[in-house]
């Protein structure tokens, strides 16, 4: 299960206006960033992400599959070439879906990596003026968090989204402070539901569109729940957006900029082909044109992100998916006890045969 938590939708705010996540090669610059976690800091110092290929010569299928172009030390290349399916293996155990099928290698120099870019410090004053906004927050460790994003926001002229975001953290109002732990397991206004409202069991997901265990969720284990469970007035399944990473969010705003009779369909449609335009240079831009069918234009797309109420509808999600101490994607909570990532449909069944109504 992918992990998630406060410090990815603190991440999330610091990278809603940056270029990294943005444009051609973002899938890349992914890479590039988290190399030596994913390799290791040995194959790290000869080798670097070049470029990732779509359907150029997979020596295991035919010429199909995603290439890894991996720039190597002249030096370290004999043995690199030697761990070629092991850095495979690791890549997409890393990602937890099949991200590359081989890698090319090329020669080259591998330039060191530049020293991490020294943040400044806010000054007292806005340490202050943030800490007494996030005053109302009862959880101190919270609290403190919250008291440092805001006041990383307001280093960064260009983070007026992101300011926006940290303002709907701090203010005094905080949905999710507001609601008793039981309330939030009730639906809650804006929550998409599948099935009868008033059936007897409720399974509440939270869910971020770049997890493979929530497109496998979908895919593998909904449709027997629907059609066991769902669809004979039993279960009613909600679906709550708790998004990993900035990509994840740009899908959960444009689910809720499509009309609520289909954001179901909207979701399946992500979910079915959500390796395709995943894995692609520019996961953002390929999901976009994947939606081209359920109506999403580049166009359309922009206007959503712009959208103040598809925000507001993730934001509160993460609030309420925090309080309810969520780390990891999908996480389940069948009439109201938190089963995590129980398993398929035949695990989920048997839970429900144990709490049922």
């Amino acid at each position: 299960m992918r992990e998630n938590g406060f410090r990815a939708i603190g991440g999330l705010a610091q990278r809603l206006t940056s270029g990294i996540t943005k444009g051609k090669g973002a899938s890349i610059a992914r890479l590039r960033a988290e190399w030596s976690a994913i390799v290791g800091p040995d194959l790290a110092r000869t080798t670097r992400p070049d470029s990732l290929l779509a359907g150029r010569g997979a020596r295991n299928l035919s010429g199909a599959g995603k290439v890894l172009r991996l720039r190597v030390s002249g030096a370290a290349a004999l043995e690199v070439q030697h761990q070629t399916g092991q850095i495979v293996e690791r890549v997409n155990a890393y990602f937890g879906h099949r991200t590359v099928d081989d890698i090319r290698l090329v020669q080259g120099t591998i330039a060191a990596t530049p020293p991490p870019r020294v943040i400044p410090k806010p000054d007292p004053q806005t340490v202050t003026q943030v800490a007494a906004r996030a005053a109302a927050v009862k959880d101190p460790d919270l609290r403190a968090a919250l008291t440092r994003l805001g006041a990383r926001v307001s280093l960064n002229r260009r983070g007026v989204m992101a300011a926006a975001l940290g303002a709907l953290f701090v203010t005094d109002d905080l949905r999710a402070q507001e609601l008793s732990r039981a309330k939030m397991l009730e639906p809650l206004p804006g929550d998409h539901i599948l099935g009868k409202a008033d059936a007897p069991n409720s399974l509440i997901a939270y869910f971020s569109f770049t997890c493979p265990h929530c497109a496998t969720f979908y895919m593998a284990t909904l449709p027997p729940l629907k059609r066991e469970w769902i669809d004979t007035g039993r279960l009613r399944l909600i679906h709550r957006h708790f998004p990993s990473d900035i990509v994840a969010t740009r899908a959960a705003q444009l689910s809720e900029c499509t009309p609520p009779d289909r954001f179901f369909a909207f979701t399946e449609a992500l979910f079915r082909n959500h390796v395709e335009w995943l894995t692609g240079s520019d996961p953002e831009a390929d999901m976009v044109k994947m939606l081209a069918g359920q109506g999403v234009t580049a166009q359309s797309a922009q206007a959503c992100y712009a959208n103040d109420r598809a925000l507001d509808k993730v934001v509160a999600d993460v609030q309420t998916g925090q309080a309810l101490g969520i780390r990891s994607t999908p996480t389940l909570f069948i009439n109201e006890e938190n089963y995590q990532n129980p398993g398929g449909p035949d695990a989920i069944a048997a839970i429900l045969r144990q709490v049922g109504r």
